[in-house]
């Protein structure tokens, strides 16, 4: 299931070579044959936009542009898509085809019905889905507030590593399942200078500091809570204006050595989990009710 809308140019011509060269210098887009594929490696947010013919649908000979964006999603999505389809209409003067019940209709383009129309589908492909009980098993979610804020972390992580420069490492949020629990976390390797937001968990692997066994190192990858790791982030670092911290040393001093190899080893079951399945738990919620 996904949302479709279709768009055609108010004068003149689009291209499928205007369409290719506006994609091929956006940054996140990968040209392939007629489609322009957008996908975020820090956000997972992924949809199409596709060049079509009259060969390809009769019914849309005139309507040279369509974008898909699937349902079944976490929220973000909509609002990482959404600018990126304002910009393509504002850039070749657009007007648009939209199907989808109480959408746009045939006219001019309308971001907040974007917005809204993506959002009502996606409800109901969370109620279609869910609606059988064994399409349940092993979904993921967290609140929708928590998602949110991990997607505007990753969208501006780039951003943040580019304004700090080398010298610190910007972790991305990902999201794990701990022992069957879904939570947020961000890797904070052998104790480096990062920039990081609080998350459930840091996800410290450790080479340089990995504790001795037998007196050799056994490199590892361990979690320590958020809460736990948090007085010593305080302690070597500035909790800036959103409520990350930026660690304020070039290496390890001693006791966040310290305190890194005595994290105890690992001995839950953990595994990663793709962003784009970690649904919003009030819409799972109210959609098995």
């Amino acid at each position: 299931m996904s949302y479709d809308l279709y768009f055609k140019p108010r004068n003149g011509l689009l291209t499928e070579e205007d369409f290719c060269t506006y994609f091929s210098d956006r940054p996140n887009y990968k040209c392939e044959g007629s489609q322009a594929l957008y996908s975020n490696e820090d956000t997972g947010v992924y949809f199409v936009f596709e060049f079509q013919s009259e060969a390809d649908d009769e019914a849309r000979g005139d309507l040279p542009v369509a974008l898909n964006i699937n349902y079944f999603r976490p929220s973000y999505f909509i609002f990482e898509a959404e600018p990126e389809v304002s910009a393509f209409v504002k850039y070749f003067d657009l007007l648009v085809s939209d199907p989808q019940t109480e959408g746009m209709g045939d006219g001019e383009y309308n971001a907040e019905k974007l917005c809204s129309g993506w959002s009502s589908g996606n409800e109901f492909g969370y109620k279609a889905i869910l609606q059988d009980e064994g399409n349940r098993h092993g979904i993921s979610h967290l609140p929708s507030e928590k998602l949110q804020e991990a997607w505007r972390w990753n969208l501006s992580r780039s951003e943040i590593q580019a304004h700090v420069g080398e010298s610190k490492f910007v972790p991305r949020i990902m999201f794990l399942n701990l022992d069957g629990i879904t939570i947020t976390a961000a890797v904070w390797p052998d104790g480096i200078p990062v920039v990081v937001t609080p998350v459930d968990y840091l996800c410290v692997p450790r080479q340089e500091l990995a504790p001795t066994h037998f007196f050799q190192k056994k490199k590892d990858t361990t979690l320590v809570s958020w809460d736990i790791a948090l007085p010593i982030l305080i302690k070597h670092g500035t909790q800036n204006e959103d409520g990350s911290i930026s660690l304020n040393y070039l290496t390890p001093p001693p006791d966040v050595v310290k305190f890194v190899k005595s994290l105890p080893a690992e001995r839950r079951s953990i595994s990663g989990l793709s962003a784009d399945r970690v649904l919003d738990r009030e819409l799972y919620e109210s959609s098995i009710a």
